[in-house]
């Protein structure tokens, strides 16, 4: 059976089933009816596919993995399968596998964003940073209206030591969020490593206006008090 014929079988009744109880937010009764699908048809990756997405939505991980592992078994060229996958995995705490698994993503289809955005948080977490900045990079390079992504780069160039690189992130975050508190503390944090002072202190001012209990907002201003070298 080709890939095409596995993705595709909105013909069986019990997929069809399983479909509109999984829209109402009848999970339970639409793992029924994928399996019912699966027992008759269980040459079909797609079902598994669905069926795995069900677990994750529910939180069982492991029911989730074991019939997404079966989807990319029987269609290992299908991204978005290896994608659901991988999320699962970081969801389990596995970072390790997650990332191997999202990098096959990428070597099947090396334009898909979410992936990218993705590798950043897992090479993030698993303490790979400079791994994380090349893809958070490759995705606000792609899209510049990937606004989260700005804000992770951001962090991550903070961590690296990167402060004017992470001043311009911060920068381009405030221009699509213009009402972030959390955009302004950071800018200036990176200010502040910059010794930027002045610049620091008007951010952390800027973070107060829109939340005036922004605790790291205050506790920078605190600290620049301690600067006697500053004229505002």
């Amino acid at each position: 059976m080709t890939e095409h014929h596995h993705r595709f079988d909105s013909d069986d009744p019990d997929i069809l089933a399983a479909y509109q109880a999984e829209t109402n937010g009848r999970y339970v009764e639409a793992i029924e009816y994928y399996n019912k699908a699966i027992v008759r048809k269980p040459e079909v990756g797609i079902t598994y596919k669905h069926c795995g997405n069900v677990y994750y939505r529910i939180g069982m991980l492991d029911k989730a993995a074991e019939y997404l592992e079966k989807a990319v078994e029987l269609l290992p060229n299908f991204p978005t399968a290896l994608y659901d996958l991988a999320l699962t995995y970081y969801r389990q705490v596995k970072i390790k596998l997650a990332i191997e698994t999202m990098l096959k993503v990428l070597d099947i289809d090396s334009n898909f964003l979410m992936a990218h955005y993705w590798l950043g948080i897992l090479y993030y977490h698993y303490g790979r940073l400079r791994q994380a900045k090349i893809h958070y990079k490759i995705v606000t390079e792609k899209n510049h209206d990937f606004t989260i992504a700005y804000f992770h780069l951001g962090v991550t160039n903070l961590r690296l030591g990167n402060y004017a690189e992470a001043v311009d992130n911060f920068k381009e975050l405030i221009k699509k969020n213009p009402t972030s508190p959390s955009a302004y503390t950071l800018l200036a944090d990176a200010y502040l490593n910059l010794e930027n002072h002045y610049a620091a202190r008007l951010s952390y001012q800027k973070a107060l206006e829109y939340d005036p209990e922004d605790n790291k907002a205050k506790r920078g201003l605190s600290l620049l008090d301690d600067f006697k070298d500053i004229s505002l």
